[in-house]
């Protein structure tokens, strides 16, 4: 990647947190937020990561996104609800739905919120990983259409994932495709005409599923490990090992930027009077962390 800075996470962070708390959002949730995207280049999935965030303020700007608004429960039953979005930061809804769900999979087993009146965050990986992370709960997002993400806790620290539209890189925002128009990979022409129902619309469907609640953990992890073992990581998917290796890699390392994506934020920086970080010296080189 040569010609293409890298930066500190923790940089990073800083600014696309000062960035997002400049366009209106809270400064606890501008925070989250600015985790949420790094995810993505952390994982290897640089296309969704911090990169997006220029097309999110330009959302905000526009009026498309209320940067303040968290959403609301409109209906809730023992664990089952619907969420109204209220037109919030995609991402910070869904962490919110996400908790949601995983508090009512807490009392019940299983917790499934429906979620609407929000615009498309592109993958929602990052959502169903916490998911998974915080119980061990099975984690889904589905919607909006045929998108959907899931993830399986592992013994391996982090859980397996899959999500189709880290399958099928765009502009961050989630795969579509016109009527009648060829599926976009093999496994959305399965899964779509279901997603599609259970999250109708532009909706999404979160979903946390307590696996404590019908087996024992290490044998769940077990049948994980048969179900991987062999597997290599293709488009859509995260496997613990090699994930962690690129997670590891981005703190010693720092993270690549593309130049496109880094004259779009600088831009936005311009206008905030948010100050940009500084690259590392030289790429490859270990960050200081004091």
């Amino acid at each position: 990647m040569a010609g293409i800075a890298h930066y500190r996470l923790d940089d990073l962070r800083r600014f696309a947190s000062g960035l997002a708390a400049a366009a209106g959002v809270p400064a606890t949730r501008a925070s989250a937020l600015a985790s949420h995207l790094l995810w993505f280049d952390a994982a290897g999935a640089a296309p969704f990561g911090i990169a997006t965030l220029p097309a999110l303020l330009d959302r905000i700007a526009s009026g498309e996104i209320d940067p303040g608004a968290e959403g609301v429960p409109v209906a809730e039953r023992g664990g089952t609800a619907v969420f109204d979005g209220r037109r919030g930061v995609p991402l910070l809804v869904l962490d919110r739905v996400a908790g949601l769900a995983t508090e009512k999979a807490r009392e019940t087993g299983v917790g499934v919120v429906r979620v609407e009146n929000v615009a498309s965050p592109g993958p929602a990986a990052v959502v169903a990983a916490e998911i998974a992370v915080v119980g061990p709960y099975v984690g889904a997002v589905l919607g909006p259409g045929p998108s959907w993400s899931l993830a399986l806790p592992s013994d391996g620290g982090l859980p397996v994932v899959f999500d189709t539209a880290l399958a099928s890189p765009t502009d961050g925002k989630a795969p579509r495709r016109a009527k009648g128009a060829p599926p976009v990979n093999p496994v959305d022409a399965i899964i779509g005409p279901w997603a599609g129902v259970l999250a109708p619309g532009d909706g999404y469907l979160v979903a946390a599923l307590g696996v404590t609640a019908m087996e024992a953990l290490s044998t769940f992890h077990e049948r994980v490990a048969d179900a991987i073992r062999g597997l290599d990581e293709t488009a859509g998917r995260l496997l613990p090992g090699p994930w962690e290796a690129r997670r590891v890699a981005a703190q010693e390392h720092g993270v690549a930027v593309d130049p496109a994506a880094w004259k779009a934020l600088v831009g936005w920086a311009d206008r905030s009077s948010v100050v940009p970080p500084a690259p590392l010296s030289a790429a490859g080189a270990r960050p200081h962390t004091a």
